[in-house]
């Protein structure tokens, strides 16, 4: 029943057409409203079947049936991705966080990070700041996914879905070429939005008002402007259109990226070179001109953005 539908196959839809009733809609009878957003033909929807198939886990055949009977299949689709998201982006957000900032601020271990180091402690008052700037933004931030997943679905994008059809020297060759456009887009736009006074002005200055030390928390790694966080994200998505990239490496990598970023705001000093750590990320913040890449340093290098207060002077500066 899987034959020729990529991961999770179909196997899903009839086992949940054994537990639900029939739905119609638009004159047509479906095994159940999951199929009727697929329109009754998964192997047309790869990715539609997938998130459709990780949406089960959340919401029930009956809500999806509720909401499709009132906007529709292609609305209700998205709707349920968007509010799918926003579940996630909360639980991972508060889980991820929450475990960096036991082991940071309430392990006994603390204390050598801080009292035994004269380094002051983040107030309670940033965290919450950065608590509240992060869950206003993340509203807007969740409408990117969706139209990531309107560009894969309508055939826009040049992700691939099985492994086995390409090969996999193929596969490890486009997920690298894939991750180095992606970071080289993310530098480009991160940097253009510190070079750029207005967009500074009104848009990332928003993030950068942490500018000390003991003002980075793991709670500051989403909080943006809304429209900072999207076009910082955005490379994810345009590179899709350029190059072919495997559809679920591409979800994983997009999973990762809030992980990271929870990492590199911890304000701690730790970092493996070439990783662009949170040793780097904080001179960023503190430094404002300098690197600007997201999970590795090779374009801060290359183009003369790369800096550590350490180093001494910059190697050269730029426009």
């Amino acid at each position: 029943s899987n034959t020729g539908v990529p991961f999770p196959g179909t196997d899903w839809l009839e086992r949940l057409a054994k537990t639900v009733e029939p739905f119609e809609y638009n004159e047509v009878t479906y095994s159940s409203a999951y199929m009727a957003i697929l329109e009754g033909n998964p192997h047309q929807h790869p990715a539609r079947n997938f998130h459709s198939w990780v949406s089960s886990f959340i919401f029930g055949d009956s809500l999806v049936a509720f909401i499709v009977e009132r906007v529709g299949t292609f609305w209700g689709y998205y709707a349920l991705i968007y509010l799918r998201n926003l579940l996630a982006s909360f639980f991972v957000y508060f889980g991820v966080a929450g475990i960096f900032h036991y082991h940071i601020y309430v392990h006994p271990r603390s204390k050598t990070i801080f009292e035994d180091q004269n380094q002051p402690r983040p107030s309670k008052e940033i965290m919450w700041d950065q608590m509240r700037l992060s869950q206003a933004s993340i509203f807007l931030y969740d409408l990117l996914p969706i139209i990531s997943d309107f560009l894969v679905d309508e055939g826009y994008t040049r992700c691939f879905f099985t492994i086995e059809d390409q090969g996999y020297v193929h596969y490890v060759l486009t997920s690298l070429f894939y991750f180095s456009l992606v970071e080289i887009g993310i530098y480009w736009v991160h940097r253009t939005l510190h070079t750029n006074k207005f967009l500074y002005k009104h848009i990332h200055s928003t993030h950068h008002k942490y500018n000390k030390r003991h003002e980075m928390t793991p709670w500051a790694s989403i909080a943006f402007h809304p429209l900072d966080g999207i076009a910082q994200a955005s490379p994810y998505i345009i590179m899709t259109l350029v190059t072919p990239v495997h559809f679920y490496t591409f979800l994983v990598m997009v999973v990762f990226t809030p992980i990271w970023a929870t990492y590199i705001h911890d304000g701690m000093l730790s970092n493996v070179d070439p990783i662009m750590g949170p040793k780097y990320h904080t001179v960023h913040h503190t430094h404002y001109m300098y690197n600007f890449g997201q999970v590795f340093t090779f374009c801060d290098s290359f183009w003369g953005t790369l800096w550590l207060p350490e180093h001494g002077k910059p190697k050269k500066k730029f426009a």
